[in-house]
């Protein structure tokens, strides 16, 4: 579900429960609690939602729209750093994390989801990391067109593990280990980057 497909209030309630669904996950988060915060008496929230999977699954297209806009914007040839291709992106996923509730909505659906709605969080969420994937090769081989396609198809799958590992650090580590991590990548990439 889209936000296209919502009605202005079902969009203002996804919105309000995509924050609440990333605080507190699927399990432990309330309809009662949603319908608070949408001003709303729960037997109003299944007007426009009927179950929590159908709610659930509104916030989880909120979240995956907000977050590939996000890799649009950080992918755009304006925004490219003075460093290292694609290091905007993964040294704001940290701030991201912390301050976004769509991301954190987002990892959390994806490494905790939901077992009724699985298929349509992982599906979701690896087409977003397909989308990620993508603008990064896209603007590689703008930067690089000389470097071979084993060697682009290589570099491009060791910046998603990257990402991949970082994510990993937000939901399981501490801001020690991503830094840590983060910086070790940093230095691995652009060893790498220098020899193209």
């Amino acid at each position: 579900m889209t936000s296209n497909n919502l009605s202005p209030a079902a969009g203002r309630i996804a919105q309000l429960a995509l924050s609440h669904f990333a605080e507190y996950g699927y399990d432990a988060a309330s309809m009662n609690d949603i319908a608070l915060l949408a001003g709303l008496k729960k037997a109003s929230l299944y007007a426009h939602f009927a179950s929590k999977d159908d709610l659930y699954q509104a916030a989880l297209g909120l979240a995956l729209e907000a977050e590939t806009r996000h890799v649009r914007a950080q992918f755009e040839p304006c925004q490219g750093s003075a460093g290292l291709l694609g290091e905007d992106y993964w040294f704001r996923l940290r701030d991201r994390y912390t301050e976004n509730d769509s991301l954190r909505f987002l990892l959390r659906a994806a490494f905790y989801p939901p077992h009724s709605l699985r298929d349509k969080v992982m599906g979701g969420f690896n087409d977003y990391l397909a989308f990620l994937r993508g603008r990064f090769e896209e603007v590689f081989v703008q930067a690089h067109p000389q470097v071979a396609q084993d060697m682009r198809n290589w570099l491009v799958e060791a910046y998603m593990a990257v990402i991949d590992s970082l994510h990993v650090e937000l939901i399981y580590g501490n801001d020690d280990g991503y830094f840590r991590r983060l910086e070790a990548f940093r230095g691995l990439y652009a060893v790498l980057a220098g020899r193209l």
